[in-house]
């Protein structure tokens, strides 16, 4: 097993047990308030590689076009690989605060490192699973719709179905990787085996698996929007920002904004951008912690895998 189970402290870890999703959900937000200075320092690094990338982007129009996106390109993928290296770093964190009870943090690091090709591997075959899915189910209803009397009761209905159908494939294949993940991480596999693995502890109970992890990202969502919207509200009635430009971005702080440009360089948006990141760098253990509770649960669940645990403790 590529986290350590042993510790002197067997205590401070939680019991290992089934769990309902309310218990789940109460396992997640207590790993998470015991290790926060811990899943702040991973997150951190996610925190630093995005303020880099918003002063690249603002040399966007200061520089000619070809030479910002010689730039700005390889910026892109260098922040998706730090994100996927800070994402395998909390997952095997929270292993670490769940089976031991504490984090080491530059282990989680050199692990999520060592393990960054399968898992960027993996994310890339589920991806691509994900978006041949999606055009599969979604091109043969706009192909009816084409057909059918256009009317905007009929957009809206259209609109939401698509919606719905998008954000059940991320969570579906979402899930899978967060499961494959987990193997490569926790149990050390190669991309061969996390997929078979995977498979195993999903077998019969996806949907079930899938609804649970939507409801885990939406709480996460829902939790980070709060505090997106409570931090500008604040700025909006102290008067550092304009309540009517404060209305019009709304709808922006349900997202982390991408950098901002020079030439929407202004109070406003630079406050939105600092507050969508800091948000986001705050809450991104929250949807993390409850995918690998979720692991667990699943291994426990199938396998016994408490039993092993204790047999495995008692026994050093």
């Amino acid at each position: 097993m590529e986290i350590e189970s042993r510790t002197a402290i067997e205590n401070a870890s939680p019991i290992l047990r089934p769990m309902g999703f309310g218990e789940l959900l109460d396992t997640t937000f207590s790993l998470y308030r015991k290790n926060f200075l811990r899943y702040l320092g991973i997150c951190s690094f996610y925190f630093f590689i995005m303020v880099i990338a918003s002063l690249i982007s603002l040399l966007n129009g200061s520089i000619p076009r070809h030479e910002w996106l010689a730039i700005w390109l390889p910026t892109l993928f260098v922040i998706f690989c730090i994100a996927i290296i800070v994402v395998n770093a909390l997952m095997s964190a929270t292993a670490q605060a769940y089976l031991v009870g504490n984090i080491a943090t530059i282990k989680v690091f050199d692990l999520g490192v060592r393990r960054f090709f399968a898992c960027f591997g993996g994310l890339l075959l589920y991806g691509l699973l994900a978006i041949i899915t999606a055009i599969l189910i979604v091109f043969p209803f706009g192909l009816i719709s084409e057909t059918l009397p256009m009317n905007y009761i009929f957009y809206v209905v259209l609109g939401l179905f698509y919606f719905l159908i998008t954000i059940f494939i991320a969570a579906y294949f979402g899930t899978y990787w967060c499961f494959f993940a987990a193997a490569v991480l926790v149990e050390g596999k190669s991309i061969q085996d996390a997929i078979r693995r995977r498979r195993e502890l999903v077998r019969r109970m996806s949907f079930k698996i899938v609804g649970t992890t939507m409801a885990i990202f939406l709480l996460y969502s829902v939790i980070s929007f709060i505090l997106r919207f409570s931090f500008s509200l604040l700025f909006a009635l102290t008067g550092l920002i304009n309540m009517a430009e404060f209305e019009r971005k709304l709808g922006s702080l349900m997202f982390i904004q991408f950098p901002i440009i020079q030439d929407e360089l202004n109070l406003l948006n630079i406050l939105l951008y600092a507050i969508n990141l800091s948000v986001d760098t705050i809450t991104m253990p929250i949807w993390v912690i409850g995918a690998i509770l979720l692991y667990f649960d699943q291994r426990i669940r199938k396998e016994g895998f408490d039993i092993e645990m204790v047999a495995e403790r008692q026994g050093g």
